[in-house]
């Protein structure tokens, strides 16, 4: 039982950010995608006796996750599918086989977003993983808009180039 689960793990831990990027592209908001996340982990959990060795995880859980996706848009009237059934399945054969370069990119992100201040790091966690609206970050964080604008522009073109300048594969 205790291989299984840290085999699981080990597994699981490598997809969870393109599994958590693939549901955000289907579903479009990052609430809904959160939500349908935790639900496809726990059904991962679940089914994990009945997934095949021969096959990539990535791909089985992908083909988990839409599938669950399709049941939770049926069930909200606010949620219709965007992305005809080819397109969605497109979408999680490409990025699965663009994986390996995604997360190669997404360390190095991170390696550039640890570069920031304290500060920098909250405007992009407001913004990008709690996804607040410009006007809702500037009152949060006491700012003004423009100021918001400014920050948020600045950030990005600093990890624009601090991503360049460390980019894998050399392009």
């Amino acid at each position: 039982m205790n291989e299984g689960r840290e085999e699981f793990l080990r597994r699981y831990v490598a997809v969870q950010a393109p599994l958590r990027s693939y549901l955000l592209a289907l579903l479009r908001r990052a609430d809904d995608a959160e939500d349908v996340f935790q639900d496809v982990s726990i059904i991962l959990w679940d089914r994990y006796a009945e997934y095949d060795p021969a096959f990539p995880f990535l791909n089985w859980a992908f083909g988990i996750a839409r599938n669950h996706a399709a049941r939770w848009r049926r069930g909200r009237a606010r949620a219709p599918a965007w992305l005809p059934p080819e397109v969605e399945e497109k979408l999680a054969a490409d990025q699965a086989e663009i994986e390996d370069d995604l997360r190669a990119r997404r360390r190095t992100l991170q390696d550039c977003v640890e570069k920031l201040g304290a500060g920098a790091r909250e405007l992009l966690r407001l913004r990008y993983e709690r996804a607040l609206p410009l006007q809702e970050i500037a009152a949060v964080r006491r700012m003004t808009l423009n100021a918001v604008n400014k920050a948020l522009g600045k950030i990005r073109r600093f990890l624009g180039e601090c991503a360049g300048q460390t980019r894998i594969g050399g392009a």
